[in-house]
Protein backbone atom coordinates (compact mmCIF):
# COMPACT_ATOMS: atom_id res chain seq x y z
CA UNK A 1 0.00 0.00 0.00
CA UNK A 2 0.86 3.26 -1.03
CA UNK A 3 0.93 6.85 1.07
CA UNK A 4 -1.35 9.59 0.76
CA UNK A 5 0.09 11.31 -2.37
CA UNK A 6 -1.73 14.16 -3.87
CA UNK A 7 -2.90 13.74 -7.19
CA UNK A 8 -3.30 16.55 -10.05
CA UNK A 9 -6.31 17.88 -9.70
CA UNK A 10 -8.89 16.94 -11.95
CA UNK A 11 -10.62 19.46 -14.52
CA UNK A 12 -13.75 20.89 -13.49
CA UNK A 13 -16.69 18.66 -12.73
CA UNK A 14 -19.01 19.97 -15.89
CA UNK A 15 -16.09 19.34 -17.87
CA UNK A 16 -15.76 15.70 -17.08
CA UNK A 17 -19.24 15.19 -17.38
CA UNK A 18 -19.13 17.32 -20.65
CA UNK A 19 -16.05 15.28 -21.58
CA UNK A 20 -17.67 12.18 -21.25
CA UNK A 21 -20.57 12.26 -22.23
CA UNK A 22 -19.24 13.04 -25.86
CA UNK A 23 -16.80 9.82 -25.16
CA UNK A 24 -20.57 7.83 -25.06
CA UNK A 25 -21.59 9.52 -27.89
CA UNK A 26 -19.33 8.86 -30.42
CA UNK A 27 -18.73 5.11 -28.77
CA UNK A 28 -22.67 5.02 -29.38
CA UNK A 29 -22.76 6.21 -33.06
CA UNK A 30 -19.56 3.71 -33.71
CA UNK A 31 -21.65 0.97 -32.44
CA UNK A 32 -24.69 2.08 -34.73
CA UNK A 33 -22.69 1.68 -37.44
CA UNK A 34 -22.00 -1.97 -37.06
CA UNK A 35 -24.72 -4.91 -37.58
CA UNK A 36 -25.75 -5.36 -33.83
CA UNK A 37 -24.69 -9.71 -33.92
CA UNK A 38 -20.91 -7.83 -34.16
CA UNK A 39 -21.35 -6.08 -31.26
CA UNK A 40 -23.04 -8.25 -28.71
CA UNK A 41 -19.73 -10.95 -29.83
CA UNK A 42 -17.34 -8.15 -29.11
CA UNK A 43 -19.15 -8.16 -25.20
CA UNK A 44 -19.16 -11.89 -25.12
CA UNK A 45 -15.77 -12.42 -26.20
CA UNK A 46 -14.58 -9.93 -23.32
CA UNK A 47 -14.46 -12.73 -21.15
CA UNK A 48 -11.27 -13.78 -22.22
CA UNK A 49 -9.83 -10.64 -21.40
CA UNK A 50 -10.66 -10.46 -18.40
CA UNK A 51 -9.24 -13.72 -17.13
CA UNK A 52 -6.28 -13.09 -18.77
CA UNK A 53 -6.04 -9.46 -16.87
CA UNK A 54 -6.54 -11.80 -13.67
CA UNK A 55 -3.88 -14.22 -14.45
CA UNK A 56 -0.86 -11.92 -15.22
CA UNK A 57 -1.60 -9.99 -12.45
CA UNK A 58 -1.45 -12.64 -10.52
CA UNK A 59 1.96 -13.78 -11.83
CA UNK A 60 3.21 -9.91 -11.47
CA UNK A 61 4.23 -9.85 -14.70
CA UNK A 62 4.06 -5.85 -14.39
CA UNK A 63 6.37 -5.78 -11.64
CA UNK A 64 8.51 -8.03 -13.69
CA UNK A 65 8.91 -5.45 -16.38
CA UNK A 66 9.07 -2.54 -14.19
CA UNK A 67 12.59 -1.69 -15.25
CA UNK A 68 12.55 -2.80 -19.05
CA UNK A 69 11.18 -4.82 -21.61
CA UNK A 70 12.01 -9.08 -20.92
CA UNK A 71 11.56 -11.79 -22.95
CA UNK A 72 8.42 -13.95 -22.22
CA UNK A 73 10.75 -16.54 -21.81
CA UNK A 74 12.46 -14.81 -19.16
CA UNK A 75 8.99 -13.72 -17.94
CA UNK A 76 8.18 -17.52 -17.92
CA UNK A 77 11.06 -18.88 -16.11
CA UNK A 78 10.61 -16.26 -13.16
CA UNK A 79 6.73 -17.23 -12.60
CA UNK A 80 6.90 -20.88 -13.34
CA UNK A 81 4.53 -21.01 -16.50
CA UNK A 82 4.98 -22.24 -19.31
CA UNK A 83 6.60 -19.56 -21.89
CA UNK A 84 4.44 -20.43 -25.37
CA UNK A 85 0.88 -20.60 -23.68
CA UNK A 86 2.08 -17.42 -21.71
CA UNK A 87 3.10 -15.63 -25.28
CA UNK A 88 -0.21 -16.36 -25.78
CA UNK A 89 -1.80 -14.67 -23.11
CA UNK A 90 0.09 -11.79 -23.26
CA UNK A 91 -0.20 -11.33 -26.95
CA UNK A 92 -3.77 -10.85 -26.97
CA UNK A 93 -3.29 -8.03 -24.00
CA UNK A 94 -0.53 -6.60 -26.11
CA UNK A 95 -3.38 -6.56 -28.47
CA UNK A 96 -5.23 -4.73 -26.44
CA UNK A 97 -2.48 -1.83 -24.96
CA UNK A 98 -2.03 -3.96 -22.17
CA UNK A 99 1.59 -4.90 -22.78
CA UNK A 100 3.23 -4.26 -25.85
CA UNK A 101 4.94 -6.57 -27.79
CA UNK A 102 8.27 -6.29 -29.70
CA UNK A 103 10.41 -8.15 -31.78
CA UNK A 104 11.03 -11.11 -30.64
CA UNK A 105 8.36 -12.23 -28.34
CA UNK A 106 9.92 -9.43 -25.85
CA UNK A 107 7.29 -7.13 -23.79
CA UNK A 108 7.26 -3.93 -22.19
CA UNK A 109 4.81 -2.32 -19.81
CA UNK A 110 2.12 0.59 -21.24
CA UNK A 111 0.39 3.15 -19.14
CA UNK A 112 -2.91 0.68 -18.47
CA UNK A 113 -0.03 -2.42 -17.44
CA UNK A 114 1.36 -0.06 -15.23
CA UNK A 115 -1.75 -0.13 -13.36
CA UNK A 116 -1.21 -3.70 -12.40
CA UNK A 117 2.05 -3.32 -11.04
CA UNK A 118 2.25 -2.61 -7.29
CA UNK A 119 2.51 0.82 -7.33
CA UNK A 120 0.41 4.34 -6.96
CA UNK A 121 -2.53 4.39 -8.58
CA UNK A 122 -2.98 0.45 -9.11
CA UNK A 123 -5.70 -1.94 -9.40
CA UNK A 124 -3.39 -4.53 -8.96
CA UNK A 125 -5.34 -6.16 -6.56
CA UNK A 126 -8.71 -4.90 -7.35
CA UNK A 127 -8.45 -7.36 -10.55
CA UNK A 128 -7.22 -9.91 -8.30
CA UNK A 129 -10.21 -9.79 -5.86
CA UNK A 130 -12.62 -9.09 -9.18
CA UNK A 131 -11.14 -11.40 -11.24
CA UNK A 132 -9.95 -14.61 -8.84
CA UNK A 133 -11.09 -18.28 -8.83
CA UNK A 134 -13.81 -17.25 -6.10
CA UNK A 135 -15.56 -14.90 -7.42
CA UNK A 136 -15.42 -15.75 -10.83
CA UNK A 137 -17.20 -19.18 -9.41
CA UNK A 138 -19.87 -16.55 -7.84
CA UNK A 139 -20.56 -14.92 -11.30
CA UNK A 140 -20.83 -18.54 -12.56
CA UNK A 141 -23.50 -19.08 -10.28
CA UNK A 142 -25.52 -15.57 -11.23
CA UNK A 143 -28.31 -17.12 -12.82
CA UNK A 144 -28.98 -19.04 -9.66
CA UNK A 145 -29.08 -16.08 -8.39
CA UNK A 146 -31.42 -14.39 -11.07
CA UNK A 147 -33.94 -17.79 -10.64
CA UNK A 148 -34.05 -17.67 -6.72
CA UNK A 149 -33.63 -14.00 -5.42
CA UNK A 150 -30.95 -15.53 -3.37
CA UNK A 151 -26.89 -14.77 -3.37
CA UNK A 152 -24.14 -16.93 -4.86
CA UNK A 153 -22.00 -16.50 -1.88
CA UNK A 154 -24.20 -18.66 0.08
CA UNK A 155 -25.13 -20.97 -2.55
CA UNK A 156 -21.17 -22.19 -3.07
CA UNK A 157 -19.53 -22.23 0.20
CA UNK A 158 -22.76 -22.24 2.67
CA UNK A 159 -21.10 -19.12 4.28
CA UNK A 160 -21.37 -14.80 3.90
CA UNK A 161 -18.46 -12.86 2.38
CA UNK A 162 -17.08 -11.29 5.72
CA UNK A 163 -17.31 -15.03 7.51
CA UNK A 164 -15.54 -16.25 4.34
CA UNK A 165 -12.90 -13.19 4.55
CA UNK A 166 -12.27 -14.22 8.63
CA UNK A 167 -11.33 -17.47 8.00
CA UNK A 168 -9.44 -17.10 4.81
CA UNK A 169 -6.39 -14.34 5.45
CA UNK A 170 -4.76 -14.68 1.95
CA UNK A 171 -8.14 -13.68 0.75
CA UNK A 172 -8.68 -11.08 3.23
CA UNK A 173 -5.55 -9.53 2.31
CA UNK A 174 -6.46 -9.21 -1.25
CA UNK A 175 -9.47 -7.67 -0.19
CA UNK A 176 -8.35 -5.31 2.05
CA UNK A 177 -5.36 -4.20 -0.17
CA UNK A 178 -8.23 -3.93 -3.26
CA UNK A 179 -10.29 -2.04 -1.04
CA UNK A 180 -7.58 0.42 -0.08
CA UNK A 181 -6.56 0.66 -3.69
CA UNK A 182 -10.20 1.81 -4.51
CA UNK A 183 -9.64 4.74 -1.40
CA UNK A 184 -6.31 5.28 -3.20
CA UNK A 185 -8.18 6.38 -6.38
CA UNK A 186 -11.41 7.84 -5.51
CA UNK A 187 -9.65 9.33 -2.23
CA UNK A 188 -7.77 12.70 -3.00
CA UNK A 189 -11.28 13.82 -4.93
CA UNK A 190 -13.69 12.67 -2.34
CA UNK A 191 -11.58 14.79 0.15
CA UNK A 192 -11.53 17.66 -2.21
CA UNK A 193 -15.24 17.62 -2.52
CA UNK A 194 -17.00 18.35 1.37
CA UNK A 195 -15.89 20.53 3.97
CA UNK A 196 -14.37 17.86 6.14
CA UNK A 197 -12.45 20.51 7.95
CA UNK A 198 -15.08 21.51 9.30
CA UNK A 199 -15.60 18.75 11.76
CA UNK A 200 -13.19 18.15 15.13
CA UNK A 201 -13.60 14.08 15.36
CA UNK A 202 -14.32 12.49 12.15
CA UNK A 203 -15.25 8.54 13.13
CA UNK A 204 -14.75 6.44 9.65
CA UNK A 205 -17.25 3.24 10.37
CA UNK A 206 -16.13 0.30 8.66
CA UNK A 207 -12.83 1.84 7.63
CA UNK A 208 -10.78 -1.47 6.67
CA UNK A 209 -6.66 -0.53 6.70
CA UNK A 210 -7.58 3.43 7.34
CA UNK A 211 -6.66 4.40 4.27
CA UNK A 212 -9.26 7.22 3.52
CA UNK A 213 -9.55 8.38 6.95
CA UNK A 214 -5.63 9.11 6.63
CA UNK A 215 -6.31 11.22 3.62
CA UNK A 216 -9.15 13.20 5.37
CA UNK A 217 -7.00 13.99 8.25
CA UNK A 218 -3.65 14.58 6.42
CA UNK A 219 -5.42 17.49 4.27
CA UNK A 220 -7.23 18.30 7.70
CA UNK A 221 -5.05 19.02 9.70
CA UNK A 222 -6.98 20.06 12.98
CA UNK A 223 -9.24 17.44 12.52
CA UNK A 224 -8.67 14.15 14.85
CA UNK A 225 -9.96 10.70 13.21
CA UNK A 226 -11.80 7.46 15.13
CA UNK A 227 -11.82 4.15 12.88
CA UNK A 228 -14.46 1.73 13.84
CA UNK A 229 -14.22 -2.40 12.20
CA UNK A 230 -13.86 -5.97 13.20
CA UNK A 231 -10.57 -6.77 14.82
CA UNK A 232 -9.62 -9.17 11.49
CA UNK A 233 -9.81 -5.78 9.55
CA UNK A 234 -9.06 -2.96 11.74
CA UNK A 235 -5.72 -3.98 12.77
CA UNK A 236 -4.04 -3.09 9.61
CA UNK A 237 -5.04 0.34 10.49
CA UNK A 238 -2.32 0.89 12.53
CA UNK A 239 -0.04 0.95 10.29
CA UNK A 240 -1.43 2.63 7.62
CA UNK A 241 -1.81 5.50 10.60
CA UNK A 242 2.07 5.07 12.07
CA UNK A 243 3.75 5.11 8.26
CA UNK A 244 1.49 8.85 7.88
CA UNK A 245 2.40 9.71 11.27
CA UNK A 246 -1.04 10.19 12.15
CA UNK A 247 -0.93 7.98 15.55
CA UNK A 248 -1.17 10.63 17.68
CA UNK A 249 -4.78 12.02 15.96
CA UNK A 250 -5.97 8.94 15.44
CA UNK A 251 -7.22 5.77 17.34
CA UNK A 252 -8.65 2.45 16.55
CA UNK A 253 -11.67 0.45 17.83
CA UNK A 254 -12.18 -2.65 17.11
CA UNK A 255 -16.32 -3.59 16.79
CA UNK A 256 -19.32 -4.79 15.00
CA UNK A 257 -20.86 -1.56 13.95
CA UNK A 258 -23.91 -3.90 14.63
CA UNK A 259 -23.38 -3.58 18.37
CA UNK A 260 -21.00 -1.30 19.20
CA UNK A 261 -20.33 2.74 18.02
CA UNK A 262 -17.81 5.13 19.18
CA UNK A 263 -20.35 7.98 20.72
CA UNK A 264 -17.76 11.07 20.80
CA UNK A 265 -17.99 11.75 17.31
CA UNK A 266 -18.67 15.13 14.88
CA UNK A 267 -19.25 13.28 12.05
CA UNK A 268 -19.52 9.85 10.89
CA UNK A 269 -19.00 8.46 7.84
CA UNK A 270 -20.01 5.07 6.11
CA UNK A 271 -17.99 4.75 2.67
CA UNK A 272 -19.26 1.86 0.77
CA UNK A 273 -20.83 -0.14 4.08
CA UNK A 274 -24.86 -0.06 3.21
CA UNK A 275 -24.54 -1.92 0.06
CA UNK A 276 -23.54 -4.78 1.34
CA UNK A 277 -26.60 -5.09 3.32
CA UNK A 278 -30.53 -5.62 2.89
CA UNK A 279 -32.63 -2.96 3.56
CA UNK A 280 -33.94 -4.48 7.14
CA UNK A 281 -30.26 -4.99 8.28
CA UNK A 282 -29.29 -1.38 7.24
CA UNK A 283 -31.95 0.13 9.32
CA UNK A 284 -30.80 -1.65 12.05
CA UNK A 285 -27.21 -0.43 11.71
CA UNK A 286 -28.30 3.04 11.06
CA UNK A 287 -30.06 2.64 13.98
CA UNK A 288 -27.53 1.85 15.81
CA UNK A 289 -25.54 4.87 15.03
CA UNK A 290 -28.56 6.75 15.35
CA UNK A 291 -28.20 6.45 19.01
CA UNK A 292 -24.62 6.70 19.60
CA UNK A 293 -24.37 9.91 17.79
CA UNK A 294 -24.50 13.50 19.34
CA UNK A 295 -27.41 15.56 18.61
CA UNK A 296 -25.29 17.91 16.96
CA UNK A 297 -23.21 15.21 14.66
CA UNK A 298 -23.57 14.25 11.06
CA UNK A 299 -23.65 11.12 9.31
CA UNK A 300 -22.31 10.86 5.69
CA UNK A 301 -23.06 8.05 3.58
CA UNK A 302 -20.69 7.40 0.64
CA UNK A 303 -22.26 5.66 -2.13
CA UNK A 304 -23.19 5.24 -6.02
CA UNK A 305 -26.66 6.37 -6.36
CA UNK A 306 -28.64 4.77 -9.35
CA UNK A 307 -30.38 6.96 -11.34
CA UNK A 308 -33.72 6.19 -13.79
CA UNK A 309 -31.66 6.22 -16.69
CA UNK A 310 -30.36 4.41 -19.91
CA UNK A 311 -26.66 5.96 -19.69
CA UNK A 312 -23.55 3.79 -18.64
CA UNK A 313 -23.57 3.15 -14.86
CA UNK A 314 -20.95 1.99 -12.92
CA UNK A 315 -22.84 1.90 -9.68
CA UNK A 316 -25.89 -0.61 -12.13
CA UNK A 317 -22.32 -3.58 -12.82
CA UNK A 318 -21.57 -3.08 -9.11
CA UNK A 319 -25.23 -4.17 -7.87
CA UNK A 320 -24.65 -7.33 -9.73
CA UNK A 321 -21.42 -7.67 -7.62
CA UNK A 322 -24.15 -7.27 -4.86
CA UNK A 323 -26.49 -9.47 -6.25
CA UNK A 324 -23.95 -12.78 -6.05
CA UNK A 325 -21.96 -11.77 -3.34
CA UNK A 326 -23.96 -10.06 -0.58
CA UNK A 327 -27.19 -11.21 1.20
CA UNK A 328 -29.71 -8.81 -0.10
CA UNK A 329 -27.30 -5.69 -0.35
CA UNK A 330 -27.67 -3.49 -3.25
CA UNK A 331 -26.79 -0.30 -5.01
CA UNK A 332 -29.48 1.82 -4.23
CA UNK A 333 -31.45 4.74 -6.12
CA UNK A 334 -32.17 7.82 -4.22
CA UNK A 335 -35.24 7.09 -3.14
CA UNK A 336 -34.14 4.01 -2.03
CA UNK A 337 -31.82 5.80 0.58
CA UNK A 338 -34.48 8.43 1.77
CA UNK A 339 -36.70 5.71 2.67
CA UNK A 340 -33.66 3.62 4.90
CA UNK A 341 -32.65 7.05 6.51
CA UNK A 342 -36.16 8.38 7.50
CA UNK A 343 -37.00 4.73 8.75
CA UNK A 344 -33.79 4.62 10.88
CA UNK A 345 -34.74 7.78 12.45
CA UNK A 346 -32.30 10.46 10.41
CA UNK A 347 -33.48 13.44 8.19
CA UNK A 348 -32.05 13.49 5.34
CA UNK A 349 -29.63 16.88 4.57
CA UNK A 350 -28.35 16.91 1.01
CA UNK A 351 -26.47 15.42 -1.90
CA UNK A 352 -23.08 16.31 -3.15
CA UNK A 353 -21.79 14.75 -6.11
CA UNK A 354 -18.30 15.15 -7.23
CA UNK A 355 -16.35 13.58 -10.21
CA UNK A 356 -16.33 9.86 -8.98
CA UNK A 357 -18.62 7.32 -8.93
CA UNK A 358 -19.18 7.79 -5.36
CA UNK A 359 -21.97 10.72 -3.76
CA UNK A 360 -21.65 12.36 -0.71
CA UNK A 361 -25.24 11.49 1.12
CA UNK A 362 -25.71 13.82 4.35
CA UNK A 363 -27.84 12.99 7.05
CA UNK A 364 -28.94 14.62 10.38
CA UNK A 365 -30.49 13.65 13.16
CA UNK A 366 -34.32 14.77 14.04
CA UNK A 367 -35.05 16.68 16.74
Amino acid sequence: MSGTRRKKKLPPLFVIKVTMSLRNFFLKIGRNMLPPSFIMLEEVSKIWKLKAIEIVAKLNIADLLKNGPQPVKKLAEQTANDALALYRVMRALAAEGIFKELPGKVFKNTRLSNALADQNESVKYFSLHHLGDTNWELTGDMHYCVETGNDAFGHKFNSQPFEFLEKNPEQNSIFNKAMTETAELSGSILVDSYPFGNFKTIVDIGGGQGLFLAQILTVNTHSKGILADQPHVAGSAHDTFKKLGLLERCSIVECSFFETVPANGDLYIMKNILHDWDDETSVKLLKNLYNAMPQKSRLLIIETIIKPDNKPSFGKFIDLQMLIGTQGGKERTMEEFNKIIAESGFRFNKVIHNATPFSFIEAVKNN
